[in-house]
């Protein structure tokens, strides 16, 4: 009998341990196929993760931008084909630090003085023969250095602006021209009111057209490189009497009050003739603009570094969301009235031009219905 549970023991255990071996073999094929799965999977996600790295690249490789990509520590990690024939970077450069792979100083220089930074931009540079605006930015993972090609805008500036200065040269002496023929006739018809009358209207509009002229030749001589800076020593009263002197008709015929709160000894050294445009376009406009019986104060400041000249009047202020663009060509706040006052709409492009190639600046402070105040900052020579 005990035999026989003995045997019944041993046979339980056996299919027991039979069924359990059965079970852990299943749940290891189970196993491994989900194993296979995974690998399967995987790998199918690294082809599409290297074939979207490699499409991202050759995309990257077509734009007219240039990129290079940096660890945390300055190495290369990436480039693109504008950014390596701009800066001579090869293809062996990568990993290696940016000093060692860019082979332009004065980028290698510009990315060292801004390491540490979240943002810098510099607005142009050339580099070879391009125009390009530089942007660098970095985060805690990467840093990216970008080049935006500025040239095809740059040369499509120049086009135009030799369009303007070309053809304002051409139509100089014709407005010229025309202008004597008209006051010759105008001269004539003394004793003809309404042909007098047409003939004043058309030499209004000439006189117009002439200063349109001079302003674009004024524009285009200050946008060009090679237009020299002449310092010499301008006494200051002197000058900015003479300017108010030469627009005193106007004035008194608009009962307009010029006050030149200037000390007698004070002298600037100065390219004299940007000087009087900036000067002549802020005083005129300062009377243009005015209100009937008002007055402009042109006073003068004396800092460390710099000098301030200010031109206030009392007209009827600029409104705020007119002031950003009021240094744009052409921009007029209220075309019909600048039109019948001779205003062109480049007087305070010129201001602004002027100013900055005399290496200062200008502000503008304004409240409707109060008046306007001009502030030209520059440097003591």
């Amino acid at each position: 009998m005990e035999a026989i549970l003995f045997a019944v023991t041993i046979f339980f255990a056996t299919l027991t341990l039979l069924f359990a071996y059965i079970a852990y073999t299943e749940r290891r094929k189970r196993e491994r196929v989900l194993i296979t799965l995974r690998l399967n999977r995987t790998k199918e996600e690294v082809n599409r993760r290297i074939d979207s790295t490699k499409l991202l690249a050759r995309a990257l490789s077509l734009l007219r931008e240039g990129i290079v990509i940096m660890d945390p520590y300055g190495r290369v990690i990436y480039t693109n084909k504008f950014a390596r024939e701009l800066l001579d970077i090869s293809p062996e450069d990568t990993e290696k630090f940016f000093y060692q792979a860019i082979k332009n100083f004065d980028v290698v220089s510009m990315i060292n003085e801004s390491f540490n930074e979240k943002y810098r931009i510099w607005q142009e540079k050339k580099i070879k023969d391009r125009y390009v605006q530089i942007i660098f930015g970095s985060d805690m993972d990467e840093k990216v250095l970008l080049l935006i090609d500025l040239t095809p805008m740059k040369k499509y500036e120049n086009l135009k602006k030799d369009f303007i200065a070309n053809v304002s040269h051409e139509l100089k002496t014709p407005v010229a021209t025309m202008k004597l023929l008209l006051e010759t006739l105008e001269e004539e018809c003394k004793d003809k009111p309404q042909a007098e009358k047409f003939l004043r209207k058309a030499i209004e509009r000439v006189n117009y057209m002439e200063q349109l002229i001079e302003d674009l030749i004024t524009l285009s001589m200050l946008e060009s490189v090679n237009f020299p800076v002449k310092i010499t020593t301008v006494k200051l009263k002197p000058f900015i009497e003479k300017i108010v002197h030469d627009l005193s008709e106007f004035a008194e015929k608009r009962k307009i009050t010029v006050k030149v709160e200037i000390p007698d000894n004070i002298s600037i050294k100065i390219d004299e003739k940007m000087f009087h445009a900036i000067m002549k376009n802020l005083i005129d406009n300062a009377i243009k603009y005015n209100k009937e019986g008002g007055s402009v104060e042109i006073a003068f400041k004396e800092y460390t570094n710099e000098i301030e000249i200010s031109v206030c009047d009392t007209g009827q202020g600029i409104p705020c969301s007119h002031i950003p663009f009021i240094f744009e060509r052409f921009y007029r706040v209220e075309r019909s009235r600048s039109r019948k006052l001779g205003g062109t709409g480049l007087g305070l492009s010129i201001v602004k031009l002027a100013t900055e190639r005399l290496k200062g600046k200008v502000e503008l402070e304004s409240e409707e219905g109060k008046g306007t105040c001009f502030r030209i900052y520059l440097p003591k020579c």
